[in-house]
């Protein structure tokens, strides 16, 4: 009732001047401008019958965890001891790793009649997101369901031990509870070790339990990755793009296939919209000037990567690109002394050694151009431009 009050005060004063209006003329001969007239207020104004828990509700359904959130936080606002949007808040919030204002969540949550039976296991889950993982083992304590072992297998995982992280997720797995979660971590777990046969069985279970669950389709474009299968990759990440459109890991993966497969006419939408929703993060700006990169827009390269060079001290690529666009753009002195000690500090990255390659090439240093560009021109792989490079090279 508080949201429909505030919705139905803001637009009174066209519901006022819509009252005026329709004294004043001959309703016979005015129903298509009442009708306009009453279109244009209500597209001006709140919707009256906007319901934010509802919309929050159907969000995390979709799982869409981001929308849910922001929905469960407009509910709140109307009545902030709503125990159902807190606890929606909640579980959002640990939906997207923000375990710290989670424990902030569920701890007016608990000061609540009609807390959730599982609010133990919510407090688990948001301590291990910030680290604490004693507060999380005492909470779990006599706890036996899969949801309890998935996250000790993921502090096991966190702090180093392989062994009970394993043996954890084997105990997840004898357990009772819905384990679409469990399998979705165990796939990411051997993922990360780039075991593809110990991730693809745990990526098997976890699409039986759910095929359409976010955490099925991420581990799958993951595991697609990991075998080199662009296409089923892409599609999976766009699948959850689909359902939560500002997913960050599926936003850089769906990218990534898609400069695999040359599809930057797909690719270049989805680089914008991590612009957008993530607009100081590196990997995003990086991306951003890539797509410049591409179009030969070097002094776009430049000055986007110029205007955030503080913040791309730790991004080696945004680095390498910057004195890529500096060496284009003529600055064959600044490019050297961008890219000099970070090829000194990763020779073995091929986008640094090009770059340095050819700005040793601008400067009169073919036989250095050389000894740089062999490992990139020996492979069976190697690119025609590194083959035409090491050509230019090798006339002095």
């Amino acid at each position: 009732m508080a949201a429909l009050s505030g919705a139905w005060r803001a637009c009174q004063p066209f519901t006022i001047y819509l009252h005026f209006m329709v004294n004043k003329l001959d309703m016979k001969k005015t129903h298509l401008m009442l009708a306009s007239a009453i279109l244009l207020a209500l597209s001006a104004c709140d919707n009256p019958f906007a319901d934010p828990m509802a919309d929050a509700t159907a969000a995390y359904e979709k799982q869409d965890y981001f929308a849910a959130r922001d929905g469960a936080q407009a509910a709140l606002r109307d009545d902030g001891s709503n125990a159902a949007a807190l606890e929606l808040l909640a579980r959002s919030q640990i939906a997207v790793g923000d375990g710290e204002n989670a424990l902030a969540s569920l701890g007016r949550l608990d000061k609540l009649p009609g807390k959730p039976a599982d609010i133990k296991l919510l407090l688990a889950e948001a301590n291990l997101q910030i680290g604490d993982a004693a507060a999380m083992n005492d909470l779990l304590e006599g706890n036996t369901s899969a949801d309890a072992w998935r996250l000790r297998a993921l502090a096991a995982a966190l702090d180093n031990n392989e062994a009970g992280a394993i043996n954890a997720f084997r105990e997840g797995r004898n357990a009772e509870g819905e384990k679409v979660r469990l399998y979705a971590a165990e796939a990411s777990f051997f993922l990360a070790r780039s075991n593809a046969n110990a991730a693809r069985e745990a990526v098997g279970l976890a699409q039986k339990a759910g095929p359409t669950r976010l955490e099925t389709l991420f581990v799958t474009g993951k595991l697609a990755q990991l075998d080199g299968n662009s296409d089923v990759a892409s599609r999976a990440f766009l699948a959850v793009l689909n359902i939560s459109p500002n997913d960050r890991p599926a936003l850089l993966g769906a990218i990534a296939e898609m400069g695999n497969l040359g599809r930057v006419d797909l690719l270049r939408p989805l680089v914008e919209r991590g612009r957008k929703a993530f607009p100081g993060d590196a990997e995003f700006v990086f991306l951003d000037a890539r797509v410049k990169a591409q179009d030969e827009d070097w002094e776009g390269v430049r000055s986007l990567l110029q205007d955030r060079e503080s913040a791309l001290a730790d991004h080696p690529e945004s680095r390498g690109l910057y004195a890529e666009a500096l060496l284009n753009l003529g600055q064959v002195e600044i490019a050297r002394t961008h890219i000099t000690p970070l090829y000194r500090s990763m020779p073995d990255n091929p986008q640094v050694a090009r770059v340095y390659a050819r700005v040793q090439l601008e400067l009169g240093n073919a036989a250095e151009a050389s000894r740089v560009l062999a490992p990139l021109v020996n492979r069976p792989d190697a690119l025609p431009a590194d083959l035409e490079l090491a050509a230019r090279a090798s006339r002095g």
